[in-house]
């Protein structure tokens, strides 16, 4: 069995499922977890939800909270928030999507991505969309301030938002996994932090780390 960790998604069906063609992905053994951000920007959010709704159930498929759906979910909760229909944000692909997949569908789709958790874990990894929150007065951040730290403005968790140089690696020593910043190479921001997200909504390049191998793996396309 593998588990890999692929970075933001952003609508990108054709990219993910070309890069699990090419790690020959086996949906009844391995693992395919996303860092967060799998809706807006993207033309394909729709069929990229119903595809990993599918995965989720089959339970080849583990979601991690990304800032852009916690962004959707208080924007469809009624809070005036200008930004999400911004072109630079993309809401309105995800907003789109919704409207064609229908009422009872998407109010499913909702409520699941509602219960996206903030992190995933294991006995050797974390997987979390920007960083652990720091510990106060350390250099290491911690799994279980992800749910209780927000940014003073009170709305969103700081595990969804961080950038670097504030990336904190485990108290713990296990390996965190993350998205949210885009680098030209996904690769160990330090001997501790991965980063894996690789663009892929703007520069068609799709990248995800096998947890237990370690190897980095790509694909490169055209965006939709």
């Amino acid at each position: 069995m593998s588990t890999y960790v692929v970075g933001d998604l952003h609508g990108q069906i054709s990219l993910l499922q070309d890069l699990m063609a090419s790690v020959s992905f086996d949906r009844t053994q391995d693992r395919l977890i996303a860092s967060g951000d799998v809706i807006d920007r993207g033309a394909d959010v729709g069929e990229l939800l119903l595809f990993l709704y599918e995965g989720f159930r089959e339970g080849w498929f583990l979601p991690v909270l990304g800032n852009h759906e916690e962004t959707f979910l208080r924007f469809q909760a009624g809070e005036i928030l200008p930004y999400y229909t911004d072109p630079s944000f993309g809401g309105e692909a995800t907003l789109r999507a919704f409207e064609m997949l229908g009422r009872s569908l998407g109010r499913e789709l909702q409520e699941w991505l509602s219960s996206w958790p903030l992190a995933w874990s294991s006995q050797t990894a974390i997987v979390v969309h920007a960083s652990l929150p720091p510990v106060p007065g350390s250099r290491f951040g911690d799994l279980a301030l992800c749910p209780t730290r927000r940014f003073s403005s009170g709305l969103s968790h700081e595990c969804l938002e961080l950038r670097p140089p504030d990336l904190f690696p485990s108290w713990d020593g296990r390996l965190v996994v993350s998205g949210h910043t885009i680098v030209r190479k996904a690769g160990f921001w330090s001997d501790s932090i991965a980063l894996v997200d690789t663009g892929a909504y703007r520069t068609g390049v799709l990248s995800a780390l096998c947890l237990e191998t370690g190897t980095f793996h790509r694909i490169a396309g055209v965006p939709s």
